[in-house]
């Protein structure tokens, strides 16, 4: 009975690896980790590059994040399915609808997932990339460092994090607050323009540390410091 047994496990295991073994990749390279896009302008053209050893069908959809702007509905993508050739690149079209007129820099979400396109018994493992999307208004001045409208207020242990600009700050989640050094999330990695976060602190703030990102998504080489003042 156990060697039975046995024996079924050995098949078992035998057809999971042939399962794996026939799984599909698709992959692929962005242009960039970020679409930025100026509404004083018709489209906006974005690259992507298959990197794998077949043809992959590779769909794109903007979506709205929770509490912005609702504006997905307003960018279309051309065309939102596009074969792409082994080691080869194709471009995407980012459209604004006309007449759009915005104040301040709207932050959105790309998603590109990727599946080969080769027509084999292998299961198909499809690839998802999400990046952010930056639509800025038209002729909207780009500050390197937008945190500088980052305001800082403190109520008792409530500590107030508001965007007093009007580009979407980008930064780590995690901040240094002074002068006991405790460590504080913030839940997410950006601030956008006129939004505002509450944290649970301990004791007097002075100043935090923030760690803050390019506007493509990268770390900056050095931290910054936003003082602390007393809510009036």
């Amino acid at each position: 009975m156990n060697m039975i047994i046995i024996k079924r496990l050995r098949q078992g295991v035998i057809g999971s690896l042939c399962l794996l073994s026939g799984l599909a990749h698709a992959s692929f390279q962005l242009e960039t980790m970020t679409v930025i896009v100026d509404a004083g302008e018709p489209r906006k053209v974005f690259s992507v590059k298959n990197t794998g050893k077949e043809p992959i069908l590779l769909s794109t959809k903007v979506s709205d994040i929770e509490g912005g702007q609702a504006l997905a509905q307003d960018v279309m993508v051309s065309p939102p399915i596009i074969r792409i050739e082994p080691e080869q690149s194709q471009q995407l079209n980012f459209v604004l609808k006309k007449g759009l007129d915005l104040t301040d820099e709207v932050l959105l979400k790309v998603s590109f997932q990727g599946v080969g396109a080769t027509k084999t018994n292998a299961a198909k493992m499809p690839i998802r990339q999400d990046v952010a999307m930056l639509i800025m208004p038209s002729g909207m001045s780009v500050s390197p460092t937008p945190w500088d409208t980052l305001k800082v207020t403190q109520t008792g242990n409530i500590l107030i994090l508001k965007n007093t600009g009007k580009q979407v700050i980008r930064l780590a989640p995690n901040f240094t607050g002074q002068p006991a050094g405790q460590v504080y999330s913030l839940g997410q990695f950006y601030l956008r323009p006129g939004e505002q976060k509450t944290v649970d602190v301990k004791g007097a703030l002075s100043a935090i540390d923030i760690s803050p990102l390019s506007r493509y998504g990268f770390k900056m080489q050095n931290n910054a410091t936003i003082k602390v003042t007393p809510a009036g």
